[in-house]
């Protein structure tokens, strides 16, 4: 777990960490490399409550290099209090 996910462990109660967890699983980007998906909550991220597709730098634990790709959900979280 990542600095910033340990930090919201935290923080926050269970429920609301165990939501955060859900909805950055949902959030993908696509390595430029490979071309292999992978959570935001897998790069160590966490997005929660979030909307839209903005672009970031990531690092693909698959190819080991660095890549600048388009964030995108790949379901809709059922818990979205």
């Amino acid at each position: 777990m990542a600095f910033w996910q340990k930090l919201a462990k935290a923080l926050v109660s269970t429920r609301r960490f165990e939501a955060m967890e859900a909805q950055s699983r949902a959030w993908v980007m696509k390595c430029t490399h490979c071309g292999r998906e992978t959570s935001i909550w897998d790069m160590g991220g966490i997005r929660y409550k979030a909307s839209g597709n903005p672009s970031r730098a990531g690092w693909c634990k698959h190819c080991n290099k660095k890549f600048f790709g388009t964030l995108h959900q790949t379901t809709t979280p059922a818990d979205e209090s």
